[in-house]
């Protein structure tokens, strides 16, 4: 997956372009929107339910080609150099009553703070494999793809912090 970069310009659906800094004008949530060769992210910060819950962001993720996503190694990506790799986020299945469904189109929940966690989850650290377990290792019988080589480099992020792929 090739870096983000931060977009000056939003073209929506109908090929009507908007300044980005004049939606962070019009918009005091709007974050900013991010694209590289794949897909584009659209950075909020979400509604705040109450002064209790932590403060979220908001990413609305579309592939360019408007084709279907559902890779879970393209979605951690995307939120790892987005938001940051210590944070973590959520997608929400909804009841019926809330769904809405009408463009390929993937709505990612991050944390806005690095220092909380989901109370959910798996909390035995981490467990990262590209190949598939052996006969009579954890996870035999299940199957993994192997891992892209990483590039390398530096990844932005909007919370300021520059982090080592």
């Amino acid at each position: 997956m090739t870096e983000f970069q931060e977009m000056n310009i939003l073209i929506d659906g109908n090929g009507k372009e908007t300044l980005v800094e004049d939606l962070k004008k019009q918009d005091e949530d709007f974050v900013g929107v991010y694209k590289n060769d794949t897909y584009q992210v659209l950075v909020r910060k979400a509604e705040r339910v109450s002064d209790s819950f932590p403060e979220l962001l908001w990413l609305s993720i579309k592939r360019i080609d408007k084709e279907p996503i559902h890779d879970w190694r393209d979605l951690q990506e995307i939120k790892n150099k987005i938001v940051g790799k210590d944070h973590e986020g959520v997608e929400l299945y909804p009841s019926e009553s809330r769904k809405v469904d009408t463009a390929n189109q993937y709505h990612m929940f991050v944390l806005a703070s690095d220092a909380i966690s989901w109370p959910f989850g798996f909390f035995d650290g981490r467990k990262v494999s590209s190949e598939t377990p052996e006969k009579g290792e954890v996870g035999y019988g299940a199957k993994q793809r192997a891992f892209f080589k990483s590039r390398g480099g530096y990844l932005f992020s909007i919370m300021g912090k520059i982090s080592r792929s």
